[in-house]
Formats: structure tokens, C-alpha cells, sequence
């Protein structure tokens, strides 16, 4: 991983994506500063090959980015946004301004995550996806919630491209920020520990404590492990991205986030109401990335087919052959 885009990343979030501003951007604030920053050190041109302005970087290469944005909670599609402009270079179509967030289908419509913000929609339709401006979505109250918000738009309304694998890029740009996320629910958790103090001893020092952080680095790691190697892509660009990796990726990560927040919350005796808890804001990014591009249910099903139709006599076979770093691409 890139240390030096790493750094350049947090320093940029440290200033610009506080806890106050994230909140402020959530509860509809203005995010224009934070955006034009982002732009200004050309992260979200990060997957865009060279050849159409971009700086070229591999899924690899954009990881640090996208893990930076998680450790942050940025309210942000920002790694949405780099994912659609690598997809429309692809395909030779022009990137329009702006924040452009990836939704799923709902119906006639598409789900948006309740406290995101974007002037573009990018809908993925099997191996296309439709293009749509968020200026002319109106909002289905009945079907949204406080997990997201369904979309509609008038018949005729975006812009139909062929971009296969979008979902799975997806879900890939969410196990990156979650395992950001991850990382720095550790970090606090391990500092509350030792700073809090309970009949005269720091909480850190009690057995019962040291042993929940245990379980939680053991699925923070996992979950960067799994990260890094679902990065690891089979061909160029966004289209080499592997996706029996990306599934096995999300699985674990889903996993991880359940025990993590639990423990989290647990160390900080945030037992009832933790929304004024800077906590809340990483562990609520945990909840949201588990939930967009298929949870563990989808993606267990989905290794579980393909398990099924390969030729492994094992799961191990199965796993050397289709999750390794050289293992050969998989049809979404």
C-alpha cells in the first residue's frame, strides 16, 4: 500500500472531514470546501487512465484513498465518484461535475444511502448502467427509511452505457472504506481503554477487556487483508477487478463489522443512545457499507454457487483456485 497517498489522503480529511464537519455535512451542510479539495489534489481521477486525464492507478493503487475516506466517515461518495469516472472513461463518455454516487435497484427505482449527497446517480443494470441526474429524482416516501432513500425518475430520464461489473466494483470500493472505518474504531477503542479508568486501574488492564480488543484487531486485520487482496485485479483498471475476491471481501468485512461496532460501543460504555458520540459516526459507516452491494447472505450465496459448479474436490482447492492473488478472473 502507498504511504505516501495514505498520508497525503488523512491529511487532507484531517483538516477538511472533522467529526463537526461530517456532522454537518449529514444533517445537509454544505460540503462545496471538502469536495473542491478533493478535486484540487485529484483523488477522485485516481482509476482514470492516463490516456483521459487521470493518474492511472489500479484498484491497488486507489486503495489508500478509499480506506482513508472510511477512517474519516466521510459523508461523501468519494469513492463512488472514482469509480464512475474510471467507468465512463472506459467507455469514452464524458464525466459529468460534480459527485456521482452508485445506487441499487429498488423496484422501478434505486436506493440511495439515507445520508448521502451527489448531483449524479449511477444505476447498475446487470452488465450496464444508466446514468441518471439527481436534479430530476424525486423521492418515494413510502418505500425509503432510514436505511436509504428510493428514487424515481420520469420514463426516458439518464443515459444508458455499457458498463459491465459496476455492482461488484462496488461492493469493493465498501470493503475499502469499511476497513478504513475499522482501523480507526481500533485505534479509539484501544486509547479509550487505556485513558478510562475504573476502580482505580485503567479498563485496559482487566482481562475481560483485553480479550474483546483481541477479537476485534484480529477482524480489523482480517478485514484489510481481505481488502488488499480484493484489490488485486486480474486485468487493467476497474474491469480486472476479481470477483470471487470482492465477494469473500465483503463477506468477511460484514462479518467483522457486526462484532467490531459491538465491542466498540461496549469498551465505551456506549450501551443506549451514542449519536453524540464521535463513535457512532464510524461504526453507523460500518453499518451502511455491510448493508450497500449485497450483504453476507448475497455474497455467501453467491461463493456457495460457484463452489458448487467448479471442479474443486475441497473448499481449499476451490479457494487457491478462485481467491489467490493469481487465481483467474470469475463472470459476475
Amino acid at each position: 500500500m502507498d504511504s505516501l497517498l495514505l498520508r497525503s489522503a488523512e491529511e487532507l480529511f484531517s483538516r477538511h472531514a472533522a467529526p463537526a464537519s461530517v456532522r454537518a455535512i449529514r444533517a445537509g451542510g454544505p460540503a462545496t470546501v471538502l469536495w473542491e479539495e478533493l478535486e484540487n489534489a485529484g483523488f477522485l481521477d485516481a482509476l482514470v487512465p492516463e490516456a483521459a486525464g487521470g493518474i492511472g492507478l489500479g484498484p491497488a493503487g486507489a486503495l489508500p484513498v478509499l480506506m482513508a475516506a472510511g477512517r474519516f466517515a466521510v459523508p461523501l461518495p468519494v469513492g463512488e465518484t472514482m469509480l464512475a469516472r474510471a467507468a465512463l472513461a472506459g467507455v469514452g463518455e464524458a464525466v459529468p461535475p460534480g459527485a456521482v454516487m452508485l445506487a441499487e435497484a429498488a423496484g422501478e427505482g434505486a436506493r440511495v444511502p439515507a445520508a448521502g449527497t451527489a448531483d449524479w446517480v449511477l444505476l447498475p443494470r446487470g452488465d450496464a448502467a444508466l446514468l441518471l441526474p439527481m436534479a430530476a429524482a424525486a423521492r418515494d416516501e413510502d418505500a425509503s427509511s432510514p436505511l436509504g432513500h428510493v428514487l424515481r425518475w420520469p420514463g426516458g430520464a439518464g443515459l444508458s452505457l455499457a458498463i459491465p461489473g459496476l455492482f461488484t466494483a462496488g461492493a469493493w470500493a465498501e470493503v475499502a472504506a469499511m476497513a478504513g472505518a475499522m482501523e480507526r474504531i481500533l485505534d479509539e477503542t484501544v486509547r479509550h481503554a487505556q485513558d478510562r479508568q475504573q476502580f482505580g486501574r485503567p479498563v485496559a488492564a482487566f482481562q475481560a477487556v483485553q480479550q474483546q480488543i483481541s477479537v476485534m484487531t484480529e477482524d480489523v486485520f482480517a478485514t484489510r487483508m481481505a481488502a488488499q487482496l480484493a484489490s488485486v485485479a486480474d486485468g487493467d483498471g476497474i474491469a480486472g477487478l476479481n470477483p470471487a475476491r470482492i465477494a469473500a471481501a465483503k463477506l468477511r468485512a460484514g462479518e467483522a463489522a457486526v462484532r467490531v461496532s459491538a465491542i466498540a460501543h461496549a469498551v465505551h460504555g456506549a450501551m443506549g443512545i451514542t449519536e453524540e458520540l464521535d463513535l457512532h459516526l464510524l461504526t453507523e459507516r460500518l453499518r451502511s457499507g455491510r448493508m450497500r452491494f449485497g450483504g453476507e447472505a448475497h455474497w455467501g450465496a453467491w461463493l456457495g454457487r460457484r463452489f458448487l459448479a467448479s471442479d474443486a474436490m475441497d473448499t481449499l482447492a476451490f479457494v487457491q483456485a478462485h481467491l489467490g492473488p493469481s487465481a483467474p478472473g470469475v463472470t459476475a
